[in-house]
């Protein structure tokens, strides 16, 4: 067997573990595997075969710091195969798959996905219960910036992905100003799941779920932590300060800069607080070293 080939099949087997694992954590006792998964499993065990003598460049298969990276896909929340919860899914919605084998080299990737495994299957609070689907984050996985929101709403419960409603589309519009895309960047929350009508989370709901986001920031070791609304601030910092005191003041989680602002979604109720949460992006990249393109001019 080639040396790709080993190191192919030596991701998958990691994964395969890791998976396993946490649904052992979770209690679960036996799995069911359909002739269709054990196929797609073997099928990719055998890409050495069909592509001897072709050499493949590192830079193919290692994500770039600055690009594009392979990012946890969203995971539909899924009934345990043995004593489910009540609540814990809804009839119809498939259980998420095993991760896809990772860049060989990049452990952000690999712990990435092994974290959406794990909340997908979370039911540590009470938020599972509604839950559609669990939105881990989407993004770059070596990021010079993380932005942390409180929760997905309505929209990303439905597609499990972070930022897509209304007040995501006004961040992505806000990233775009700073020079950056969303593939330039991570996006995630303080809690994974949607809390019911869009509520704050419980402190006992943040509690569960900080430490997947303290996995996260461990992972992808971002150069500035940049937190969206008090939420995502008070719960990063451990403090219960108003945003209002906290915005635009540096703060440090870790070793690592924080900037908490407003959520995007206080900006769409209160248009005169754009101006202060630019100035903050704009501090922002300063400390990154970077500056703001000049910003297109209304055509007439």
């Amino acid at each position: 067997m080639e040396a790709a080939a080993r190191q192919e099949l030596a991701a998958i087997l990691k994964l395969t573990r890791e998976y396993l694992g946490a649904l052992t954590e979770d209690g679960v006792t036996r799995v069911d595997v359909s002739l269709e998964a054990a196929a797609r499993l073997g099928a990719k065990s055998k890409p050495a075969a069909a592509n001897r003598g072709q050499s493949v460049s590192a830079t193919s298969l290692r994500p770039s710091a600055r690009q594009p990276a392979v990012t946890p896909l969203p995971s539909r929340a899924a009934p345990r195969p043995t004593a489910p919860p009540p609540g814990a899914a809804r009839p119809g919605v498939p259980a998420p798959s095993l991760p896809e084998p990772a860049a060989p080299g990049d452990p952000a990737v690999v712990g990435l996905r092994r974290i959406a495994s794990v909340v997908a299957r979370c039911a540590k609070c009470p938020l599972h219960k509604e839950r559609m689907r669990t939105v881990p984050g989407q993004g770059n996985s070596h990021p010079e910036i993380l932005f942390v929101g409180e929760g997905p709403g309505a929209d990303e419960d439905r597609q499990g992905v972070p930022f897509v409603g209304e007040a995501g589309q006004l961040l992505t519009k806000m990233i775009e100003a700073m020079g950056l895309t969303r593939d330039d960047v991570f996006l995630t929350n303080i809690v994974k799941c949607r809390p019911p009508a869009n509520r704050t989370p419980a402190p006992d709901e943040i509690a569960a779920c900080l430490p997947y986001l303290h996995e996260q920031v461990a992972l992808l070791q971002p150069k500035v932590i940049v937190a969206l609304g008090a939420v995502a601030s008070q719960g990063l910092l451990g403090v219960d300060t108003r945003i209002g005191e906290l915005r635009g003041q540096w703060r440090q989680f870790g070793a690592i800069d924080v900037m908490p602002t407003y959520h995007p979604a206080h900006l769409l109720r209160l248009q005169a607080a754009k101006h202060e949460a630019w100035a903050d992006l704009q501090s922002v990249l300063k400390r990154l070293g970077r500056t703001a393109p000049p910003r297109r001019e209304a055509r007439a």
